[in-house]
């Protein structure tokens, strides 16, 4: 769901152009939910092999990644692993969302349904495993998150190796994510956020960012602290009551304070492209998941061109 701040904080648009050349790591699960939702038939449904297997996924993942690198971004993956326990309550509010968009599904007139049936999207463990595959066919690197899948992406980001973190939601900011770039993968204006800009508007710290987020919730404690708003939690920061404030009202602040202060990352992985496999990725979406051939083929080929082009141009720029 992402902490609610969008609506407060600084963003400038962007172009593509402005992020030629630069490695962005992407929030996988964030960005793979996206392409669920938004990559269906005209009923809602999402797209679905000849097995009834979803694959809506696999479509965003391979021809987005491909109009990324064309316009010389290069994502890097993000993949979380195991979540915290405070995180178990958020999923529990999500399932439930999605089992009342189910029964509304069933009564819902033509019109509605699209907006029921993109509420009821969700990831298996088979479509993730499926969407690994799939960028190591391709050879585009990913990295498997010790726990939040965010909390690597910001902390790649904090040591440079990569530009910025791709994500559609803001949670990245308290991770002390340097910058945070939205809708590269949408049909909307790219637009980045960045900290020092956020934190310099609002007149806050990153420590007290984060305790703005608590009081208007995060995926750790959903709901925030009854009764107060944007406004009211930043008057309450700015007068240096909220941590005892905090305290009170969240028993478990300590322990989410430190989940964004202190998550689990890894130095375990590695940023280089390789050349792709074209007929492994043929056989993957093809054979087994029954995309349009002519349509692969071509994509394939053009990836193997852009990545061909990329590792020469990196070798050649070696040698001055």
């Amino acid at each position: 769901m992402g902490v609610p701040i969008g609506d407060y904080i600084p963003k400038k648009p962007i172009s593509f152009e402005d992020l030629k050349g630069k490695k962005i790591a992407v929030d996988a699960m964030n960005i793979l939910y996206q392409f669920l939702t938004s990559i269906r038939l005209k009923d809602g449904s999402p797209l679905k092999n000849k097995k009834g297997e979803i694959t809506s996924a696999y479509n965003g993942l391979f021809y987005k990644t491909i109009n990324l690198l064309e316009k010389g971004i290069i994502p890097i993956y993000v993949f979380d692993g195991e979540a915290p326990k405070l995180k178990e309550r958020i999923r529990e509010i999500r399932r439930e969302m999605k089992e009342k968009a189910k029964e509304k599904l069933k009564e819902a007139s033509d019109e509605e349904k699209v907006k029921y049936a993109k509420r009821i999207a969700y990831l298996n463990n088979n479509m993730v495993e499926n969407c690994k595959y799939l960028l190591k066919l391709m050879g585009i690197p990913y990295v498997e998150a010790p726990s939040e899948g965010e909390a690597q992406a910001s902390y790649m980001a904090k040591k440079g190796d990569v530009y910025a973190v791709l994500s559609q939601d803001y949670d990245s900011l308290l991770y002390g994510a340097p910058r945070v770039v939205r809708n590269l993968t949408t049909n909307d204006q790219p637009e980045i956020v960045e900290l020092n800009e956020v934190l310099n508007t609002l007149r806050i710290s990153l420590d007290d960012l984060i305790d703005l987020a608590i009081f208007l919730g995060t995926d750790y404690n959903p709901g925030g602290v009854k009764g107060i708003g944007f406004k009211r939690a930043l008057e309450i920061i700015r007068s240096g009551m909220a941590k005892e404030l905090l305290k009170k009202e969240v028993k478990e602040y300590d322990e989410i304070v430190n989940i964004f202060k202190n998550p689990k990352v890894t130095d375990n992985y590695s940023l280089n492209l390789r050349l792709p496999n074209k007929e492994g990725i043929i056989k993957f979406l093809v054979d087994e998941h029954d995309f349009n051939y002519e349509r692969v083929k071509k994509h394939a080929d053009r990836l193997y061109r852009i990545i061909e082009g990329m590792t020469k141009q990196k070798t050649l720029d070696a040698w001055f």
